[in-house]
């Protein structure tokens, strides 16, 4: 009998010290992977930061090349700076070879970002979409922007949705949702962009907001000159 309990000793003793054994190893491990995500999060939480004060700051006043395609092909585009101005048909076809090869430095060039819209995004607008007092639906502005209509006129139609109801105050949280979508591209594509795929749109409202507004002006009074103009 004492034996048996002198063995159950021993065995309980072993036992005790391999767990503890175990759990020291499984607990480095945990510590240095703690750690180690720790830090991950703390770099992205910078970056992340730093490219939210970037957006902020110049977003809205830094150059933008703007463009719609539709498989592969660009249809229309502004160019944003202090001015908004359309692209010429040169530049179109000129983007549309860049873009046929994923060539987006080219695109570029020297300007702070450029967005791709795709044609369907229109599609995904509620509603219909509002051009001075004039009122159009999603179908029309389609047929129009997909037409061998005066670049001109798809410039400023294009500008019209991309205010009024892509970069509009009404619904912040549109192009974000598009963007996720894959029917905005955006080169470069940094931080908040990278983050803004994996993060419920929620938490981006505010962000949505402010960095969109100075862009939404300037498009919008270039609607109002070239209606006049056209």
């Amino acid at each position: 009998m004492v034996l048996e309990q002198i063995i159950a000793i021993v065995v309980f003793v072993l036992v005790l010290v391999f767990v503890w054994g175990i759990f020291k190893k499984l607990f480095k491990v945990l510590f240095y992977a703690g750690i180690i995500i720790f830090l991950l999060i703390a770099a992205n939480t910078y970056f992340l930061y730093k490219d939210v004060m970037d957006l902020r700051e110049n977003f809205g006043v830094a150059e933008k090349k703007v463009i719609l395609a539709d498989e592969g092909r660009v249809l229309t585009g502004l160019l944003l700076n202090d001015e908004t101005n359309f692209l010429t048909a040169s530049q179109l076809e000129e983007f549309s070879s860049y873009l046929e090869n994923d060539d987006y430095e080219k695109i570029l060039g020297d300007s702070y970002k450029f967005m791709i819209f795709d044609l369907d995004i229109i599609s995904d607008i509620d509603g219909e979409i509002d051009i001075g007092d004039e009122t159009i639906t999603k179908e029309h502005a389609i047929s129009v922007l997909n037409s061998n209509a005066d670049a001109r006129e798809k410039a400023a139609l294009f500008g019209a949705v991309l205010s009024g109801n892509i970069l509009s105050s009404k619904n912040p949280l549109f192009f974000f949702s598009e963007f996720k979508k894959g029917n905005i591209v955006i080169y470069p594509e940094t931080a908040l962009f990278k983050t803004i795929k994996i993060i419920p749109l929620p938490f981006i409202k505010d962000v949505g907001k402010k960095m969109f507004e100075k862009t939404k002006e300037k498009v919008k009074t270039f609607v109002v000159e070239e209606s006049e103009n056209i």
